[in-house]
């Protein structure tokens, strides 16, 4: 898999990302650094490599915790903190991300995908509930008296069965249709 580089390749790391309390780190440190935090699939070596360094692996090992390059794994470690902050899904970046495909999506006349994105809105908003109810009775459960009553109440019908002959007799169910003007007619 490749990663594409969130930045262009710089000489140095872009002044405000450095951190202004360490000082020890070289250019070509920050560097390493830069390309590290950059490219997380590169390793330590491959970063050295990139920054320029003559014996990249050694200064991979350098690299560890408690190693002579610890400083420079510090400032590693905290953009890669950082760049996952930037990066953090959360509550108020995803609405504001929802509002910003409603408002593209709109602009573009693409009347779909705004109105699932307000949906969305709304959903995270409380506004729609979204129900659904699971039932699991299946009709292989079911006894076949039981499934006659229950295909008997959907059709709206009364299903007799003569146990000895094993045939059905369906008895229509007969509803009083008496409307209030028939009442002294009968």
């Amino acid at each position: 898999m490749k990663v594409e580089p969130t930045l262009a390749p710089v000489d140095d790391m872009p002044i405000e990302y450095m951190n202004k309390e360490e000082k020890r780190l070289t250019k070509r440190q920050r560097l390493l650094v830069w390309n590290a935090v950059n490219d997380p699939t590169l390793t330590f070596a491959e970063a050295a490599k990139k920054a320029g360094y003559k014996n990249p692996i050694v200064v991979g090992r350098y690299m560890r915790v408690g190693g002579p390059y610890a400083h420079v794994r510090r400032e590693y470690e905290r953009l890669m903190e950082e760049a996952k902050k930037k990066f953090e899904l959360t509550h108020d970046k995803a609405v504001e991300d929802l509002y910003k495909l409603r408002d593209d999506a709109w602009a573009k006349e693409n009347f779909t995908a705004a109105i699932n994105a307000q949906n969305l809105l709304m959903k995270v908003g409380g506004l729609i509930i979204d129900r659904r109810e699971v039932l699991h009775g299946k009709v292989d459960q079911m006894s076949r008296e039981e499934v006659e009553k229950r295909l008997a109440h959907l059709i709206g019908s009364r299903v007799l069965s003569d146990k000895q002959s094993g045939s059905v007799i369906e008895a229509k169910v007969e509803t009083d249709n008496k409307t209030p003007d028939s009442k002294g007619k009968d």
